[in-house]
């Protein structure tokens, strides 16, 4: 068996909503778009003690030590992608073991961090029960519960 290096992690997920359709019809703006995102992402992970694991230039796939700090970092994202060149991002996050082997980044955490981005509109930042409960003592963030969501493939 191979050496698998595993960390347990909020996981924070990215994509900008539209990347395709924005490209094929103004790529000067897309790119505008792209690196204000990028440059927002890198600044507020940092900041936030984090790690920008895969870029997928439309989205990334990032991971805190705390689920605390991925919500204040996405929150600090989201804040700033409204300025112009406004970026439609959708975030989302959940607290979970992930593993690492070779240059891949894999685990059932990073998959359901996928998921929850996947639902989000433009601007919205969820976040799984598990990242609710870390957060739940912190009065500061007010969150409010979608329900529960069967995802494709996942348990």
């Amino acid at each position: 068996m191979e050496h698998q290096n595993r960390q347990l992690a909020a996981i924070l997920f990215t994509d900008i909503v539209g990347y395709t359709a924005m490209m094929q019809k103004d790529e000067q703006n897309a790119l505008a778009v792209t690196r204000h995102y990028m440059s927002t992402l890198k600044q507020s992970v940092e900041a936030f003690h984090g790690r920008i694991l895969n870029d997928y230039g439309d989205g990334s796939l990032c991971c805190f030590p705390s689920a605390t700090e991925a919500v204040k970092a996405a929150v600090q994202i989201q804040q700033q992608l409204q300025q112009d060149p406004k970026v439609p991002l959708r975030i989302g996050i959940h607290v979970g073991e992930l593993f690492f082997e070779e240059t891949k980044v894999m685990g059932d955490s990073v998959n359901v961090a996928s998921r929850i981005q996947s639902l989000g509109q433009a601007s919205t930042v969820l976040f799984s029960k598990q990242v609710a409960e870390q957060l739940k003592n912190q009065p500061e963030y007010r969150s409010v519960s979608l329900g529960k969501f069967e995802f494709k493939n996942v348990d």
